[in-house]
């Protein structure tokens, strides 16, 4: 499927910093890898403390994150909302003025796959980023002057568990030669690393991505579900 010619470029749709290294850091690396464009817009990017630390993480300390991962898994990244306390906030921006960031996005770097954070989230931000984003991604011919991505996927996250819909995969990735480099941009982001059990941690992802690639018949996976793709 990525070896696919028609496939060159994705945009990359992350709540926060870290959601594209969780959800798709082995699709990011396997694109980046043979070549592919691969765009991150981060919709809010805040210093604050998390529970279970005890570091009030700054702005320029995520970012200096998000560039450690961007060299591992090989993205260039725009910020939405950089700085603006919009963390766990963005569904207090009208979903026009996001649905407008996305349209733009798209018109100016067409890609050939775009991928959107998982709608059924206990997480307000993930809600409001997909809704914006599949309506960006609504079908209206590319003649009438907006361009329409042919290929909308979303991704899973490892909280997903905790939803009254399971996560339903119809399209698995191998990333069984990737598994190691998405953990690793993973452990770039320091400040959002948790110990085990939390559904954060290295042992859970890796035990996420062994589960997604049984179920597929393969080592390890990565699993998103597919709003439109066209032949």
């Amino acid at each position: 499927m990525l070896d696919s010619p028609q496939l060159e470029s994705a945009l990359i749709v992350a709540p926060h910093a870290d959601d594209e290294a969780l959800g798709a850091g082995g699709l990011i690396h396997r694109l980046a890898r043979r070549g592919g464009a691969v765009h991150v817009m981060f919709a809010a990017v805040d210093g604050m403390q998390h529970y279970g630390t005890d570091h009030h993480t700054s702005v320029e300390e995520r970012e200096a994150e998000i560039q450690a991962a961007a060299r591992i898994l090989g993205f260039s990244y725009s910020i939405i909302y950089r700085g603006r306390g919009l963390i766990e906030k963005l569904d207090t921006i009208a979903q026009r003025e996001m649905v407008d960031v996305f349209e733009q996005a798209l018109n100016r770097l067409r890609p050939d796959l775009f991928v959107l954070p998982h709608g059924v989230d206990f997480d307000q931000d993930h809600r409001a980023c997909f809704q914006a984003a599949f309506a960006a991604a609504r079908p209206i011919p590319t003649s009438f002057g907006k361009f329409l991505p042919l290929r909308v996927i979303s991704y899973e996250m490892p909280k997903l568990t905790w939803s009254e819909q399971a996560f339903q995969p119809n399209l698995y990735l191998n990333i069984s030669d990737d598994i190691d480099t998405k953990l690793a941009a993973v452990k770039a982001y320091s400040s959002q690393l948790r110990a085990t059990p939390h559904v954060r941690s290295l042992d859970n992802l890796r035990a996420l991505a062994h589960l997604r690639g049984s179920e597929a018949g393969i080592q390890y996976a990565e699993s998103f579900r597919i709003h439109r793709w066209v032949l």
